[in-house]
């Protein structure tokens, strides 16, 4: 596993979008940290994951991880990448991962764009 991401704060699923597959993972102004940050999923596949974490790490499994964790036949069969969060405790399979670190709060507009019922 490689990993692309990590940060020691809070973090919740804050949208799931069906029509577009895309998953947003928000840790707003918690306590010690004046930032937003918000980590968008796109053209998500499947995803395994709480609703709610202490901190957050992003790693990229490698094949044999994915063969592992999807089955070696899904794993041939469905594209994207898959994204282990915190040591393979949840996961993500979709076409990309991004975040953004911004002033903004809960009611801000996320940089991603509107997604319905986030502003």
């Amino acid at each position: 596993m490689a990993k692309i991401a990590e940060w020691e704060r809070e973090f919740q699923v804050w949208q799931y979008s069906v029509s577009h597959s895309m998953l947003l993972l928000r840790s707003v102004n918690v306590e010690g940290f004046e930032t937003r940050i918000d980590v968008l999923f796109t053209a998500v596949e499947l995803m395994h994951l709480q609703p709610y974490c202490a901190r957050l790490e992003i790693s990229e499994a490698t094949s044999v991880e994915r063969g592992q964790i999807l089955g070696d036949q899904l794993a041939a069969e469905l594209p994207g990448t898959l994204y282990l969060l915190n040591g393979g405790e949840g996961y993500v399979l979709a076409r990309r991962c991004s975040w953004h670190e911004d002033l903004g709060d809960h009611h801000t507009p996320s940089k991603f764009g509107p997604l319905r019922g986030t502003e």
